[in-house]
């Protein structure tokens, strides 16, 4: 208010800007506009200072936000342009004194001249065409309720957004590039209690005394949230800078750094103040709140802008900054949580990654290494899972600090859950070492492409460094609709990078193992792919696939026996002698849990994968436990694992042929060509068969064959043997052929199957197998088995319109349908008996 005007001293509590006030700077402007008015009305300002300490061109420019009303400063280059500026003059232009001593003397205190009534509006300055001054909401601390003070608690994360965007009903504001802090101020009587946190909760009061004595100068309870920076040359954020304060010990040493590298404690959050808990509160209304706080010298508000992210993410990237935030205006502050309420959108795509290893280095960097071996926590089970490799950004001094820090930590145990295929081999180190990395996008399988070392971050402990769902900002060119309404934040979206990780699954590492040969091959001469073309399929479908076949004995067609003979599988395969009933004797059958085993088969002709119902793996599961035995007879395979299915499945198949032609049109048993009225017939025999397991309470999930028919998974616990699981299928069809017997059959004749869909219980025997989800089937097409929802089937589709070259487009935009399929895991027994 203009009437403070010369004032310096206290402003009592009810007034606007309550709390201390130092005249910082004073002195005399001229617009170069002309005419300030008309400059204003345009929404660009350029003023020059004539201040004791602001000299200068500074120009104002109105932003979108908050209805035109708010604008940004800039300052113009000029003689007074100061390389490295601070504001570090915290004396007044008036009385010389600091903040606290003003504090302390309280030699004056404000006194409104007129006690306006609360109803008075604010005058508006008629000259110039200015909008009315309103003062920010009433300060909680008269009527809030007596909320404890907090106990120390972790902030509240940001997930990763791939590109800026406009909305409604969101708040965006700059990501200053530093340290997280939670600043905790508590009074006791005449003294203060103050901690400084970071977001692992560790103590910053030592590293940053500057900061704690920026918030000693708080006259409240409170509790904030926000990010120390240094300011480089220019007055942006430099983390190479602070870097250099973060882990000093010697109070001497921090005194010297806090003189020679100022920071700023930047507050973008109030959540606690003077008796009110705040983090229950929406956002927008936190942020009233922190902006009626009056900060003091060392500290500023983070600013944000409503709506406009796009303008903000524009500005942020021409003056280098490292991205922008963006936050649902309606969301409550969640500590400890990585939510989607808020989104980090960056200039840069940058991430944390855990050093897991090394590859030797060769040339000049000989002596060092060549590439650091890197990985992300799996948030569900803890296991460090690998996202690449990078040996680009490193200087000289990178190499040989990082390997100096290294070569103690070398251990011989692989810490990733998968021991990833490195082009060299890896030497590794004990996962203590989180780098920054830049990358260019994720690869289908979940590795990063071009990644480039930016730095160490020695602030962020290894635990923390966890595979996070990647928020998805963009809709469509990136702005919403005019008409879009406030709401949650956005679900993911279809972007233009590939199709994110599988939920829950990890990315499987990529391998030098394996030597492939002929690979202009022809194996689908309709559309000319050859065998390198296949290849290239399961290598970037493996992290879909993988998760489907882990454990699981498969029946090869390019084996179908088993490995027998001289062709002996490479050391790395896993395989397990199994008892087969029909040969009598122990096969030894491939178990494919990664992607070198997939590439492989593939090399060896494999086009599609089937895989067994049921896992080697125990029933009580856990780590280090033996696969236990299934060779050398009926009895002892049929005590194992092996013979507890996590599935009883149904085979759709419509036996319904072209015109003028039958069964015995070739030579054996083949399914018919595809026929639009073939798989009409499928779908709806599979909606009957939905329908009677809903009736059962049972949830199936669906998947097309990759030809004309249908396949149904029905999850369950592992307790049943196959002839349980049989006998269940076999009564549920029975049922359903005598509810619909012109339309379906069991029938095993195939000239009785003609003119109907066979509903195929009998694959619910220990060794039967259908086509994977997501495995190549040998059609002219190139079709793929995908997973369907049932809201699908019931509107129809085409099942040829998935294949080699457009299932990761549905990829992309569905994610994998079947990726919590075990999670489900029913009982069938009682069910029946219902």
């Amino acid at each position: 208010p203009i009437e403070y005007g010369e004032f310096e001293g206290i402003i009592p509590e009810g007034n606007y800007g309550a709390g201390t006030v130092m005249l910082w700077d004073r002195g005399t402007y001229e617009c170069m506009e002309g005419d300030p008015a008309e400059a204003f009305r345009r929404g660009k300002l350029t003023l020059i200072l004539h201040g004791e300490k602001l000299r200068g061109e500074f120009h104002f420019v109105r932003t979108k936000r908050n209805q035109g009303r708010d604008w940004l400063l800039f300052k113009g280059k000029d003689e007074f342009a100061a390389p490295g500026y601070a504001p570090g003059g915290t004396r007044s232009v008036k009385s010389g004194r600091v903040i606290e001593e003003i504090r302390a003397e309280q030699d004056a205190r404000w006194t409104p001249a007129v006690s306006a009534p609360a109803t008075t509006a604010p005058r508006a300055n008629a000259s110039r065409g200015t909008a009315p001054l309103s003062p920010p909401p009433a300060s909680p601390r008269r009527k809030a309720p007596a909320d404890p003070f907090p106990e120390p608690f972790r902030p509240m994360l940001a997930q990763t957004a791939e590109g800026s965007f406009s909305r409604a009903g969101w708040s965006f504001e700059i990501k200053w590039d530093g340290v997280r802090a939670l600043g905790f101020v508590r009074r006791h009587g005449a003294t203060q209690e103050i901690a400084l946190y970071s977001r692992t909760l560790h103590r910053l009061n030592a590293q940053f005394p500057d900061v704690v004595a920026s918030l000693a100068a708080l006259e409240a309870d409170v509790v904030l949230d926000g990010e120390i920076f240094a300011p480089d040359e220019r007055g942006r954020p430099s983390f190479a800078r602070l870097q250099d304060r973060l882990h000093l010990i010697r109070e001497a040493d921090v005194r010297e750094a806090a003189e020679r590298i100022p920071v700023v404690y930047a507050v973008f959050d109030c959540l606690y103040l003077d008796g009110r808990d705040l983090r229950a509160l929406p956002l927008s209304e936190r942020r009233k709140i922190l902006e009626g706080l009056a900060l003091p010298p060392g500290m500023l508000r983070s600013d944000a802008v409503e709506g406009d992210g796009s303008t903000l993410f524009e500005a942020a990237t021409q003056h280098g900054l490292e991205g922008i935030i963006a936050k649902w205006s309606a969301s409550p502050y969640r500590p400890g949580i990585r939510s989607a309420d808020w989104q980090k959108i960056k200039v840069r795509r940058t991430l944390e990654a855990v050093v897991g290893g090394f590859t030797r280095g060769r040339g000049h960097r000989k002596g060092t290494f060549g590439a650091l071996v890197l990985g992300q926590y799996d948030p569900s089970d803890g296991a460090l899972v690998h996202i690449g490799q990078t040996g680009g950004g490193l200087s000289d001094a990178d190499l040989r600090a990082l390997f100096e820090r290294l070569e103690p930590l070398e251990t011989t145990t692989c810490p990733f859950a998968t021991p990833p295929g490195t082009l060299q081999p890896a030497t590794w180190v004990r996962p203590q070492v989180v780098v920054e990395v830049e990358y260019s996008e994720f690869t289908p399988d979940g590795v990063l492409r071009a990644p480039v070392f930016l730095r160490v971050r020695d602030e962020i402990p290894a635990a923390e460094v966890k595979l996070e769902p990647r928020a998805h900002g963009r809709d469509g060119d990136g702005e919403a609709p005019a008409e879009a309404p406030a709401g949650p934040p956005p679900r993911a979206r279809g972007s233009r990078r590939p199709p994110p990780m599988p939920k829950g699954r990890r990315p499987w590492a990529p391998t030098s193992h394996v030597a492939f040969t002929n690979l202009d091959k022809v194996f689908f001469p309709e559309l000319g792919l050859t065998k390198g073309d296949v290849i290239a399929y399961y290598r970037r479908i493996a992290p879909y696939l993988l998760p489907h076949l882990a454990d699981r004995p498969l029946t090869l067609r390019r084996w179908p026996n088993g490995i027998v003979g001289d062709e002996d599988p490479p050391a790395f395969v896993r395989t397990e002698r199994i008892w087969s009933e029909e040969g009598r004797r122990d096969i030894r059958m491939a178990i494919c849990n990664d992607e070198a085993t997939l590439l492989w088969l593939a090399q060896l002709g494999c086009i599609e994968m089937h895989a067994w119902f049921s896992r080697v793996t125990p029933v009580a599961r856990r780590r280090g436990a033996r696969p236990g035995a299934f060779s050398g007879s009926e009895a002892t395979i049929a005590k194992s694992a092996l013979n507890l299915p996590d599935f009883v499945v149904f085979d759709i198949d419509p036996f319904l042929f072209p015109e003028g032609t039958g069964p015995t049109r070739r030579h054996g048993e083949l399914d018919p060509d595809y026929t639009r009225k073939g798989f009409e017939a499928a779908r709806q025999a599979a909606l009957w068969l939905g329908e009677a397991l809903e009736g059962l309470g049972l949830r199936a999930f669906l998947k097309t064959s990759g030809k004309t028919g249908l396949h149904a998974f029905i999850p369950i616990v592992r307790r049943y043997t196959f002839a349980q699981t049989h006998a269940f299928a076999k009564t549920m069809a029975a049922w359903l052929t005598g509810q619909h017997p012109d339309a379906l059959t069991t029938a095993w004749s195939v000239r009785d199957r003609v003119g109907k869909v066979f509903l195929d219980y009998n694959q619910n025997l220990r060794g039967k197998t259908l086509a994977s989800i997501y495995s190549l089937r040998p059609v002219p097409q190139a079709t793929v088995s995908v997973p369907v929802t049932w809201d699908e089937l019931r509107a129809g589709f085409d099942p040829l319109r998935w294949t080699i070259a457009t299932v990761f487009d549905r990829l992309e935009r569905v994610g994998d349908l079947w990726a919590d399929i075990l999670e489900g895991a029913q009982e069938i027994v009682l069910r029946a008996e219902r």
